[in-house]
């Protein structure tokens, strides 16, 4: 199977048949709306936290543009783009528990063309875990929201599986896959004490975004990584062809939830820091549905997003060195 080459599928139509993708979006944006706001920006000490960069520390930050009362700015020194007045972490979660928008992405994430397609994801990944030959055979799935990949993951691997997660929507589903024992529930990563369980692979499907800090999740998603054992991220790319066209206006540009956006160069500083080495990068859905107005659509150009690393978003293996 050729790994590189991604999942291709025919969304243009998306938001017609999965009615639910807009409803979410109004919903987030109306939470948004109802946060006070000070010359268009929230500020609020009990809501949001003013920070540096969240990869690599540095305050020399320039602003790139304002969203919803929120601003997105970007890491002179790493090139890390990220939500500088970020949502406080516990009201973060708090939204992430309990909100009608996120109640709403859940029912988007188990329709018919989101399980079709990220089921074909979720399986090729399976695939390309099976060629690396890991001796440890527990897999942890971080954030593991909805429970669609641990459900692919019984079905076509031997794997022991482990979930993380705070949604309460999912809760019986997940448990029903892989027993309660081995969900933890309502438990960040870095207060859980795993004892002497260590993990073969580790997976954050769409997680690395929302973390509040990816230094302190990734250390300890290292710390209790096997030997030998692999960690798998799916998140945004802030290099998309869907952002150079659509702008401001792309859907992953969330920042309620998205609040770090990795640049190749500051997920390399990010790895580097923390001891860790790249295996393998590859590129996923090149074209969402928003783009196909204002492109011709032929197999050379998914090609040259893909060459060119302009996919929607970044696949990024990596080990211990």
């Amino acid at each position: 199977m050729n790994f590189s080459k991604p999942i291709i599928t025919d969304n243009r139509n998306m938001r017609r048949d999965v009615k639910e993708i807009d409803k979410y979006f109004f919903e987030l944006y109306n939470e948004l709306d109802k946060l006070p706001k000070q010359d268009n920006i929230v500020v609020d000490k009990d809501i949001v936290d003013f920070v540096p960069c969240p990869v690599c520390g540095s305050e020399d930050v320039g602003q790139e543009f304002v969203k919803c009362g929120f601003i997105y700015a970007t890491c002179r020194k790493c090139s890390h783009m990220f939500v500088q007045n970020r949502i406080k972490e516990q009201v973060l979660l708090g939204l992430y528990s309990s909100s009608k928008a996120d109640s709403i992405a859940n029912q988007v994430s188990m329709s018919s063309a989101y399980t079709q397609y990220w089921g074909a994801v979720y399986k090729k990944y399976i695939d390309y875990v099976a060629t690396l030959d890991l001796e440890n055979k527990n897999l942890l799935d971080v954030g593991c929201g909805a429970g669609f990949f641990l459900n692919t993951a019984s079905k076509y691997t031997d794997m022991d599986l482990y979930g993380l997660d705070f949604r309460e929507d999912s809760y019986d589903y997940i448990v029903n896959i892989i027993g309660e024992k081995n969900y933890y529930y309502r438990q960040r990563i870095e207060d859980i004490d795993f004892g002497s369980k260590k993990f073969g692979l580790i997976t954050l499907w769409g997680v690395l975004e929302h973390v509040v800090d990816p230094v302190s999740v990734v250390t300890k998603c290292s710390s209790v990584l096997a030997e030998g054992g692999m960690i798998l991220f799916l998140f945004p790319n802030p290099n998309s062809r869907a952002i150079k066209i659509l702008g401001i206006n792309t859907p992953t540009l969330n920042p309620r939830s998205h609040v770090n956006m990795y640049s190749e160069k500051s997920f390399r500083v990010l790895c580097d820091k923390l001891g860790l080495g790249i295996v393998d990068r590859f590129q996923e859905l090149p074209v969402i549905d928003l783009m196909y107005p204002y492109i011709h659509y032929t197999d050379q150009f998914v090609e040259d997003l893909v060459h060119s690393y302009q996919c929607y978003y970044d696949v990024y293996v990596v080990k211990a060195r």
